[in-house]
């Protein structure tokens, strides 16, 4: 037992010098109602779906398979529980999963009836073993996959675009891997002997088939060629060029043989390729270009991937579709979960549905921006939402997938009290801006033009602002035309203008994020009804979102506000997915402000977790129920809203989620100069104690590696931290 605990009590035997303060409390709400189109979503602070792939899990232990729901844009995870009466999100069990990019398939390939975790992990797949037992738990097996290729061992390659198929290919009762080889065109089949080799173990991979299937996908396309020979190495310059497919493995033609399903990047169609050899050799005979019936096909931009779960529980598994292509602006992103059910009668898989849970949850596409404005005038703040656009056309070009997208405003009408919010969905193109083909429109709100109304103002892709003006007399929506380039302001990409009063003149000034990470600050100098902007400088308060080891891009989207204090307090949103939170902003505009948290964070039965909501997050701040404290609204690129109720700041002794030290490793241990560090959470400092539990160092880790050449010889332990979370200790022997 001690041995469990020791590294604990260090923890407790070396605080921080300096012990740390919140001014805020959040904790995720989900229970405030929205209505669209006379129905109440089931989910609307879910915060949306584009591309996802979804697997069966029981999370709370109840003998029911529940909904792991993997969101590529961003690495989210939602978490759905199976009740009598459907499914209900429940997001606190997203917690208890590591840290998983790229891909997830679920899959228990040591038959205890726990579904395990395959995900990808640097050019390889990463497994992490169900061992849950009151909570989920999981436990890194291995970081690295390994087979034997040729003459010896490897990593199994995975790519962090494609899906695989992990199915038992050949029958024998283990797991296998069917995964398109480095450059594409053909499939290895990498068979698992673990059952053959009867010696309890769960893995024993190996290259079995260069060319499984005898077929080949197309270079330059998804043109499938059946009977091939297996010698072909591409065009003229011996390179295949294609990458990037979905694969899924089940006997679906009842011959008791693997067929496998294909998507392809670029491509909106499934393909099934039927299996007519052995379990020995593998031969694909035939092949259906519209799985899974033709009459409704699937049909989503790009690279469908599709699993089978059962949604309603009645012992038949249902087929969920949903595009995979990595790229944020290839894809469908709304109606972009098609679910299709087995018709009893005719045995096919009949459409469905083409918002499978999306349809209950506000979702606007690609990106969400919420800004909070008393737009009627009741003293309610109403929700207005613009995104970066929804798909309007797809097209090929020289061979190469082109997709359009258009911009709108989504207005949710508050037609709740002072005390308990509730939203109503009035029009998803507010202002008639979806007809321009715009992209990443972002709204702001006041009286441009001097004529008393309230006016919108956006920001967009381009870096410049619209005036869109108001027209309407009353509660009406009646708007001009968009005036483009608005004040001939152009802060570079992706603007993202809030109209606050900055300098407590009492004119409101404008400031604007952009995709460099910055605030640009224009000064409102008009002395007339019509405002007039100056620009004061375009990196105000010193303010830098970026995260230079993920992207040269931060994506600031400035929330000014002020607290209960009258202090001026800025969040802001960035690409990294969290929101950041300064103060010291008064009498201080010619500074640097003071970045108090670099993560916004919510608790939990006294556990601190990060308000991390994918990517390209937008936050909105406003007391929407009349408590006192400030609740946060958080959009991020799936579409999507999370809502985070305002609360009692917690105290600075407020606990953090523990991670389980299997998750670490050190090396080279012992060390001399350099230590590299690989683990399944991020971490950005390591406090370094000696075995008495006193502090001897503090290092930044830089690209996964600190410096340790100071340190005496002996051993210690290392703390490492994420944005002021411990998330993992490990021990280290220092040579001389």
């Amino acid at each position: 037992m001690m041995k469990r605990l020791w590294p604990l009590l260090l923890i407790l035997l070396c605080p921080f010098a300096e012990a740390q303060t919140y001014d805020f409390g959040f904790q995720r709400d989900l229970s405030v109602p929205v209505v669209q189109q006379g129905r109440r979503l089931a989910y609307p602070w879910a915060g949306g779906m584009n591309s996802v792939h979804m697997s069966e899990i029981d999370l709370n232990g109840d003998g029911k398979k529940d909904l792991f729901v993997f969101e590529k844009n961003g690495n989210r995870i939602l978490t759905f529980l199976h009740t009598d009466s459907g499914y209900r999100i429940d997001p606190a069990y997203a917690a208890f999963f590591p840290t998983l990019h790229d891909w997830v398939i679920l899959k228990d390939y040591n038959h205890d009836g726990k579904e395990d975790i395959f995900t990808y992990g640097m050019a390889g797949i990463s497994v992490f073993q169900n061992v849950s037992d009151t909570v989920p738990k999981f436990k890194l097996i291995t970081k690295q996959l390994e087979a034997y290729y040729y003459n010896g061992m490897s990593n199994i390659y995975a790519s962090p675009d494609d899906y695989m198929a992990i199915e038992d290919v050949d029958g024998d009762g283990d797991i296998d891997i069917l995964n398109f080889w480095l450059l594409g065109k053909y499939v290895h089949y990498i068979r698992n002997y673990a059952v053959e080799n009867g010696q309890g173990e769960d893995f024993a991979f190996k290259l079995e088939d260069e060319c499984w299937g005898k077929f080949a996908e197309g270079e330059s396309n998804n043109e499938i060629t059946l009977h091939i020979s297996c010698e072909e190495k591409g065009d003229g310059d011996g390179v295949p060029k294609h990458v990037g497919s979905s694969i899924f493995a089940r006997d679906l033609t009842g011959n008791g043989l693997t067929d496998i399903v294909v998507g392809d990047v670029d491509y909106p169609n499934l393909i099934l390729l039927k299996n007519g050899g052995t379990h020995e050799k593998a031969l694909m005979t035939a092949i259906d270009t519209a799985f899974p019936n033709a009459s409704m096909p699937v049909n989503l931009f790009s690279m469908p991937a599709i699993t089978f779960v059962d949604v309603d529980g009645d012992g038949a598994e249902e087929i969920i579709a949903s595009p995979s292509d990595p790229s944020l602006t290839k894809s469908q992103n709304v109606e972009s979960v098609w679910l299709y059910v087995k018709d009893s009668l005719t045995g096919r898989y009949e459409l469905q549905n083409k918002s499978f849970l999306q349809e209950d949850m506000i979702d606007v596409g690609g990106g969400s921006y919420p800004v909070l404005y008393d737009w009627d005038g009741d003293g309610l703040q109403d929700l207005f939402i613009g995104n970066y656009g929804t798909l309007d056309s797809a097209w090929f070009e020289y061979g190469y997938l082109k997709t359009a997208y258009s911009s709108s405003v989504a207005y949710y009408r508050n037609t709740g009290t002072a005390a308990a919010p509730a939203f109503e969905l009035v029009t998803a193109d507010f202002g008639s801006l979806c007809q321009y083909g715009l992209q990443a429109l972002y709204p702001a709100f006041g009286d441009f033009n001097g004529d008393g109304r309230t006016d919108l103002l956006c920001g967009q892709r381009d870096g410049t602002l619209l005036l869109v003006a108001n027209m309407a007399s009353a509660d009406a929506l009646a708007f001009a035309a968009p005036q483009f380039n608005y004040g001939q302001i152009d802060v570079g990409d992706f603007s993202t203008p809030c109209y606050f009063d900055l300098d407590g003149d009492g004119k409101n000034d404008l400031l604007i994020g952009n995709r460099r990470g910055h605030i640009v600050y224009y000064r409102h100098i008009a002395s007339s009804d019509i405002p007039q902007f100056e620009l004061v400088t375009d990196t105000l308060g010193g303010v830098d979102v970026r995260d230079f080891e993920l992207s040269y891009f931060g994506f600031a989207v400035p929330c000014f506000f002020r607290n209960a204090q009258n202090q001026t307090i800025l969040f802001c949103g960035n690409e990294q997915g969290y929101v950041s939170y300064y103060k010291d902003i008064d009498n201080n505009l010619d500074g640097v402000f003071t970045l108090k948290q670099s993560a916004l964070f919510e608790v939990r039965n006294r556990r601190k977790y990060d308000i991390d909501e994918g990517c390209r997050v937008a936050p909105a701040v406003a007391d929407l129920d009349g408590d006192g404290y400030p609740d946060l609204l958080v959009g991020n690129y799936a579409g999507g809203i999370a809502w985070y109720k305002g609360t009692t700041p917690p105290d600075d002794e407020v606990g953090i989620p523990q991670y389980s030290d299997s998750t670490i490793t050190v090396y080279p241990n012992p060390a001399t100069s350099h230590v590299r560090v690989a683990m399944d959470y991020g971490c950005d400092k390591v406090l370094i104690l000696n075995l008495q539990g006193q502090c001897v160092g503090e290092q930044q880790i830089a690209n996964g590696s600190f410096s340790v050449a100071n340190l005496p010889a002996g051993m210690y332990i290392l703390r490492f931290y994420h944005r002021q979370s411990v998330v993992g200790t490990a021990k280290l022997v220092k040579n001389g």
